[in-house]
């Protein structure tokens, strides 16, 4: 097995229109009240019935025994960044005005975590087992998104 490295953004095969039909897809009742506690400023993790595990994001059923899950709760707002990214150039090869930083928060107790924007900081000071809380929107702005978490901050 090789790999091989990309330099340039445009090498990467991806799509970067919108498809035509504009599907709509339910986030689900299990989705609807996660995405129902982010608008609250609460992150919420689903609580598997059979073996007590927490998931976020939550899912219809545990990934580990299928069982179907109805409860979601509220967990602790502080993760670990487990890896990330810093992007310097938009999907057409642009170079943007100041770099992103993109992570992978996982969540002490809890299986899963979310890929989300790492802001506050200099990218240069991002590093893994960086302990983060999130930055919700004002209250007034938020509409029930995972984009009413502006990113995640150092804790």
């Amino acid at each position: 097995m090789s790999f091989e490295k990309i330099n340039v953004n445009r090498d990467i095969k991806h799509w970067l229109h919108v498809i035509e039909q504009g599907y709509r897809y339910t986030a689900g009742p299990i989705g609807t009240k996660f995405l129902e506690g982010i608008k609250a400023g609460k992150l919420l993790a689903g609580k598997c019935p059979v073996c007590g595990r927490l998931l976020i994001p939550p899912k219809a059923f545990c990934q580990y025994d299928f069982a179907e899950i109805k409860e979601l709760v509220e967990i602790a707002p502080v993760g670990i960044v487990r890896s990330y990214t810093v992007v310097y150039e938009d999907s057409y090869g642009n170079k943007l005005p100041k770099p992103v930083v993109i992570g992978f928060i996982e969540f002490p107790g809890v299986a899963g975590g979310l890929v989300h924007y790492i802001v506050n900081v200099e990218p240069g000071n991002v590093r893994v087992g960086l302990k983060v809380k999130p930055v919700f929107k004002p209250g007034n702005e938020r509409r029930g998104s995972i984009t009413d978490i502006v990113g995640f901050e150092p804790a």
